[in-house]
């Protein structure tokens, strides 16, 4: 059963420092080889691509419901719980997505202050080191308790979208989840009932800014999906692009396992299937049954569920981190998965199809497909298969700009 869910409560406002100086960032963001110049306009000017990739406004979508600000990731019921700060040699900055813009909060550089906050900080002084928040009650008036596990599943995207930008601008970042709250509380100047720090993400200097296409193609199929089938061996580039290591500061006692649930996958029976890491193989777990199945009746995901190819599920074991973690392991876990379901979507545009993130999932009926782990748990499910037409209208506000 879904938690009770109140569709005509809001959001609330994304953070805003009134009075503070505000650092415009390059606008459109220029693609290329900006971090090869000196000086704080080269600095500026990476950041600023950094920035709108990972939480930027990125696209202007029209549907039925209006016209909305598209940004680079998905977000549970679209509150966007998750702030990102940046600590710099200018001083320590929190980013406004909708005026692609820094507050400008301290003039100190802290970077050193936050790396010492680390359990396992790197080697070498991190170059760029980004601060990924979650508002404690950006959704709660609207999903009650469930909205803290949608905030850390969504920092967990914010967080793999960081890494997957800064990885291919050659930048080695690393996330970490292990740190001291408190401290690094009191250095952002958070109020501790009101926001806290999910994760911290550090970097070396990048070589160039100049991302594949996939992350500006990926988006949300809100055009739901034609229901046609995909090959096995497109969905099995997807799970192998998905299941890569991450490059977080902790390993899981057991990690997040991904099984698939197929419906329409030309060479894929029908039914639910568990991806051994191991071989890459899908291992017949239950015969049948469709993605449909997944979510409660009568509902927008047992549509989808129904158009979909195939659903990915993501899933992890509570139970095995917390002798190691403590009650720190479930946003620990619901941020790994967050991580994983961004790669996914990632794949997916890389492979021509569409993704859709869902966390409607009827959890105990998805649980009891899981027949072979009893102690796993679905975290959240993946809709893959082709958009319905051409997708939802839109106009992309970032243009890469060929090398000169």
């Amino acid at each position: 059963m879904l938690p009770v869910i109140d569709p005509a409560a809001s959001s609330t406002a994304p953070k805003h420092h009134p009075g503070v100086p505000v650092l415009p960032l390059p606008s459109p963001p220029a693609f290329g080889s900006p971090s090869t110049g000196h000086g704080p306009d080269s600095s500026m000017e990476w950041l600023g691509v950094l920035l709108a990739l990972l939480n930027g406004v990125t696209r202007i979508d029209w549907s039925g419901a209006g016209v909305s600000a598209g940004r680079p990731v998905p977000s549970g019921g679209g509150a966007y719980p998750g702030e990102v700060y940046a600590a710099t040699p200018a001083g320590l900055c929190h980013y406004v997505p909708s005026a692609h813009a820094l507050e400008l909060l301290s003039r100190t550089d802290l970077r050193a202050d936050v790396t010492r906050t680390l359990e396992r900080p790197p080697l070498t002084p991190p170059e760029s080191v980004l601060l990924i928040t979650s508002r404690l009650g950006a959704n709660l008036a609207r999903y009650g308790p469930f909205g803290h596990r949608l905030q850390a599943l969504d920092t967990g995207v914010l967080t793999g979208q960081a890494l997957t930008v800064l990885a291919s601008a050659g930048a080695e970042p690393r996330a970490h989840a292990r740190f001291a709250d408190g401290e690094l509380g009191r250095l952002l100047g958070l109020d501790p009932r009101a926001e806290r720090v999910h994760a911290i993400v550090t970097a070396r200097a990048p070589r160039d800014i100049a991302p594949g296409t996939p992350l500006l193609r990926r988006r949300t199929a809100r055009s739901g999906f034609e229901p046609v089938p995909v090959p096995l061996a497109t969905v099995l580039t997807v799970l192998a692009e998905t299941a890569r290591p991450l490059p977080l500061d902790h390993v899981a006692p057991v990690d997040c396992e991904l099984y698939v649930i197929a419906h329409r996958v030309t060479g894929l029976e029908t039914g639910c299937h568990r991806r051994d890491p191991r071989t890459g193989r899908l291992v017949p777990v239950a015969a049948g049954v469709t993605p449909r199945a997944l979510f409660p009746p009568g509902g927008p995901g047992e549509l989808a569920g129904f158009e979909a190819a195939c659903a990915v599920l993501v899933t992890g074991d509570y139970e095995s981190g917390y002798p190691l973690h403590g009650d720190r392991w479930y946003r620990m876990l619901n941020l790994r998965a967050g991580a994983v379901a961004q790669r996914i979507g990632l794949a997916a545009a890389r492979a021509g199809l569409g993704a859709g993130l869902r966390c409607d999932v009827d959890t105990p009926a998805a649980d009891a497909l899981l027949r072979a782990a009893p102690d796993r748990t679905t975290l959240l499910a993946a809709l893959l298969g082709p958009e319905r037409g051409n997708g939802t209208p839109s106009c992309p506000l970032l243009h890469p700009r060929a090398p000169s």
